[in-house]
């Protein structure tokens, strides 16, 4: 049974809004990064997957690198990271999940991000991938998709070199 188009709805399409679609975690990634060093008040992410090889493009370290630049000019950087139960511990591997370990990095390189972890239900992932930049603005600008923060995930449009994921950020700004 086919859906009917949308003519109406209870939140009408405003002027000023602006919605850009990042194909690709490079692209994507460095849109993100900018936006992230431009933020003026507040960056909100959440995150999945995060593996300790993962570095943002053009050199700008790894995404806490990027978020504690920012906490460090003022602006309030939150991030809820998921964290494994015992049924999904295999995948710890690749997350930021709150280990000892996890926490004396964050003490010695990442002392300004606020963070916390998140549990979905026994042996499920919480597979939240976004980031919120000034929010409270006109200007705020949302990044929602299914990139993960992984080396295979920093892919070009090109998809040059193997095992690179093929994934798309929205951005949406207004």
């Amino acid at each position: 049974m086919p859906v009917p188009f949308v003519e109406t709805g209870t939140y009408p399409t405003r002027a000023g809004n602006r919605v850009v679609p990042w194909i690709d975690g490079e692209p994507a990634f460095r849109r993100i990064c900018e936006a992230v060093e431009l933020a003026q008040e507040s960056v909100l992410a959440t995150v999945t997957f995060m593996w300790s090889s993962f570095l943002m493009p053009d050199g700008r370290g790894s995404a806490l690198d990027v978020l504690e630049r920012a906490a460090r000019r003022g602006v309030d950087v939150r991030v809820i990271f998921w964290r494994p139960d015992e049924e999904t511990a295999e995948w710890r591997r690749n997350t930021f999940w709150g280990s000892a370990e996890h926490f004396s990095l964050l003490a010695l390189r990442y002392p300004s991000i606020n963070i916390r972890w998140d549990r979905a239900h026994p042996g499920y992932c919480q597979h939240q991938k976004s980031w919120v930049i000034d929010a409270a603005r006109d200007v705020g600008t949302a990044f929602v998709g299914g990139i993960n923060l992984n080396p295979h995930s920093v892919a070009t449009p090109e998809h040059r070199g193997h095992h690179h994921n093929h994934d798309v950020y929205v951005e949406v700004t207004g």
